[in-house]
């Protein structure tokens, strides 16, 4: 056993780009300059965005590395090491390991303390990492553990990169946690995608309703890429208010953004008469038909100004949207991006004040946030697609956000349910982050209980072909988010438990 006290080891968390070798060879240089500069015996990294085996282990002062069958040795500092390359490697003097696990919510609320029995480098890179419809963040926070399963050294967890020398003796750069870290990983990663996806750097298009979703995502481009890369356009009609419309001329305003006015109510008239003329009356342009066309003219209108602009188009659309369909296919439901499509309507009123405290100023409006009551909540400009007379969505927020969350935070979906119905038999769902919201809206009467239950597994079976066609998201929410199934189309039978349980709960006076 070589005596640790000697050892100096540079620890490097670099930004790694997937399917770049040659800049993460670049990214490698440039960890092996600082610790060189820093006076290391041995720089550790990871190799990879997708490989938790591939560490790198770099020799500098005259140290040396010998390999025999899976045991790593190194001879530095007159002394002799054994590296494991797991964490439970109890015969090594130290063990060297890759955490290549996508930043999420959920994983940041975990218990990050790692218990172990030798000390331990934990790496975790920096990156955006694209895969399918999923991208992924990776925002570092390398930690080094004592013996004692202790952390005595964290790097930066900011989806930056960055670099530590150690000693096992101690007195290490303990970095703080990141402040807003859903901003930074929103931010950050929207920039990597731009930049690995769409390297000629386009103008983004944006639809800004001056709702809340569309003004948290225009507060975000404008933070990722600056005001000169940002258009934003209200694409108005007789439904859309004066507040919403006030709202998206004051965001752009305050921005710095360009901001484009107009209406569409000659398209939406030009389609009618179209309608027309193949054989169809009046009454076709009315109910869903209206909205979905008023919907496809504004998609039809951000491809054409992203034509004309060299531009890509940015989705508004959120997880609880995303989930229950509530988005029109090629309407809003376009996009080269979708910033916020892992979010609850619950985590974008936080979002929002995280954003404002950013800016110093109430850049989204407060009249888009509830104040929370002791009776549930008031809400100024409610969310609606505007789309029709009085129009309001159709979520029960809060309630909805915790629901949709649950079940496809689950491997799976009946399951899910039926555990919500069976604690709901069991006491209503009191104690839960959902409990409140159950009473707010009349869920205590167990049919209506039931019944809005199937409205939303009904409405997550039948929005999968909407999902399929949907833009990439920014996976953010939890593990189960990044490893969520492929979709299946088509409808799926109920569980023989699910029906029993949904009639007792209908069954409850």
């Amino acid at each position: 056993m070589g005596d640790l006290s000697k050892l100096k080891i540079a620890v490097g968390q670099p930004e790694l780009v997937s399917g770049k070798p040659s800049v993460n060879e670049q990214a490698r240089e440039r960890m092996v300059e600082r610790a060189v500069d820093a006076g290391a015996d041995l720089l550790v990294m990871p190799g990879s965005l997708e490989n938790p085996h591939d560490v790198h282990l770099v020799v500098l002062n005259d140290s040396r590395i010998d390999v025999a069958g899976n045991a790593v040795y190194l001879d530095a500092c007159g002394e002799s090491y054994r590296i494991g390359l797991e964490p439970d490697d109890m015969s090594c003097d130290f063990a060297v390991y890759c955490d290549v696990t996508p930043w999420t919510i959920e994983a940041d609320e975990e218990d990050q303390v790692e218990m172990g029995f030798v000390p331990a480098i934990c790496l975790r890179p920096v990156g955006m990492r694209n895969v399918a419809k999923n991208v992924l963040a990776f925002d570092g926070g390398t930690k080094v553990y004592g013996a004692d399963g202790l952390p005595i050294c964290v790097l930066r967890d900011d989806f930056e990169e960055d670099l530590a020398l150690v000693r096992f003796a101690g007195g290490n750069r303990m970095q703080e946690p990141c402040e807003n870290k859903l901003l930074a990983a929103l931010v950050k990663t929207m920039r990597r995608f731009d930049a690995q996806v769409l390297p000629w750097s386009p103008k983004w298009i944006i639809g800004l309703s001056g709702g809340l979703d569309s003004s948290i995502v225009a507060a975000l481009l404008t933070l990722a890429f600056g005001v000169d890369r940002v258009i934003g356009y209200n694409m108005a009609t007789r439904y859309n208010s004066a507040t919403t419309k006030a709202n998206a001329s004051a965001l752009a305003g305050t921005l710095g953004i360009a901001l484009r006015n107009g209406s569409i109510e000659p398209l939406v008239d030009a389609t009618g008469e179209e309608l027309a003329q193949y054989g169809y009356g009046e009454d076709a342009m009315t109910g869903l038909v209206l909205e979905n066309v008023q919907a496809r003219v504004r998609g039809h209108l951000l491809s054409t100004f992203a034509a004309v602009e060299g531009g890509v188009v940015v989705n508004n659309g959120n997880r609880v949207e995303a989930a229950l369909g509530y988005a029109t296919l090629y309407g809003d439901a376009i996009g080269a991006l979708a910033p916020i499509g892992d979010l609850t309507k619950t985590a974008l009123f936080d979002l929002a004040r995280a954003i404002n405290g950013e800016f110093g100023s109430a850049v989204i409006p407060e009249n888009l946030l509830p104040q929370i009551t002791d009776g549930g909540f008031e809400w100024d400009t409610p969310p609606s697609a505007e789309l029709a007379e009085g129009q309001r969505d159709p979520m029960k927020w809060f309630y909805h956000d915790w629901l949709i969350a649950t079940l496809l935070d689950a491997e799976n979906v009946d399951a899910a349910a039926c555990d919500v119905l069976e604690r709901y038999l069991e006491d209503r769902l009191e104690g839960t982050e959902a409990g409140r919201w159950v009473g707010f809206y009349g869920l205590y009467d167990p049919r209506a209980f039931a019944d809005d239950l199937e409205w939303v597994l009904r409405g997550m079976r039948t929005a999968a072909f909407k999902r399929i066609q949907a833009p990439p998201a920014i996976r953010v929410a939890s593990k189960a988010s990044i490893n969520a199934p492929a979709e299946v189309q088509g409808e799926i039978e109920p569980s023989q438990r699910f029906k029993n349980l949904i009639e007792r709960v209908r069954s409850l006076q």
